[in-house]
């Protein structure tokens, strides 16, 4: 568990009260009773307030629930705000060893890893900033070096190379929030869940059966329903309230 408190507000009221319900949290998963601590976790959310602590504690009380799915779901929001948090990230990898029939795809190529894993190591705003600070220090060199105070070769190609990295900081920066602003996944949170080849049940056809857990992508809904992609390709539609966006 972490008890680090970040909701301050100056004192005010509704701050006090997420402080009290995050402390009445910590000491219910304290106390074995887990399904208090996520009652009132949960309860923080809905109030409007989030941070990586606080998805850190609802996914471990809900892994001590047996309740997988959620469980993910909550560590991989927590990751979306801490992307380097190392007991965040070493849970959500115990959790998803924990998948039954868990779908993999084939290692990509080792560049492609490798752009993945920076990728997911900052947040946009990270990126954003530390494109800017190259971009200011390449302007800083420049001026120098247009003035004539620095005459250095070397620094020139310095400069180059600042701008090359600067431009590759901000490529990755807009490819990540595309990607966010287009992306719409899920977390399956029910095990044994049906998919169907329509939104309803009645004479639908049972297509394939996913269990929690399962990342899914998120093409539309209708009334109750949402239909899925798989990262295996399979499609189908399942009931709303067995699936929790991310």
């Amino acid at each position: 568990m972490k008890y680090c408190v970040i909701f301050l507000l100056f004192g005010t009221i509704p701050a006090q009260e997420i402080n009290l319900l995050f402390d009445y949290g910590n000491q219910a998963f304290i106390n074995g009773q887990y399904d208090d601590a996520i009652h009132s976790f949960e309860t923080i959310l809905d109030r409007g307030w989030e941070n990586g602590d606080l998805y850190y504690n609802l996914g471990n009380a809900y892994f001590r629930s047996h309740e997988i799915g959620q469980a993910i779901w909550a560590y991989n929001k927590g990751i979306e705000l801490f992307p380097r948090d190392i007991d965040l990230q070493q849970n959500l990898d115990i959790a998803n060893s924990r998948i039954l029939d868990r779908l993999a795809l084939p290692e990509p190529f080792f560049l492609l890893r490798l752009y993945r894993e920076l990728k997911y190591t900052f947040t946009i705003q990270e990126f954003v900033l530390l494109g800017s600070l190259l971009l200011f220090l390449e302007a800083l060199l420049f001026m120098n070096f247009q003035f004539g105070w620095i005459r250095n070769i070397v620094v020139r190609k310095f400069i180059g190379i600042l701008a090359i990295v600067a431009m590759v900081v901000h490529g990755m920066a807009l490819d990540k929030f595309i990607q966010q602003k287009n992306a719409h996944q899920g977390i399956i949170i029910d095990n044994g869940v049906e998919a169907y080849s329509g939104p309803f049940y009645g004479e639908n056809t049972v297509l394939f059966r996913i269990n929690e857990g399962t990342v899914a992508d998120l093409r539309q809904s209708q009334e109750g329903w949402v239909e899925i992609i798989l990262i295996d390709g399979k499609t189908g539609w399942i009931p709303t309230d067995t699936m929790r966006p991310l």
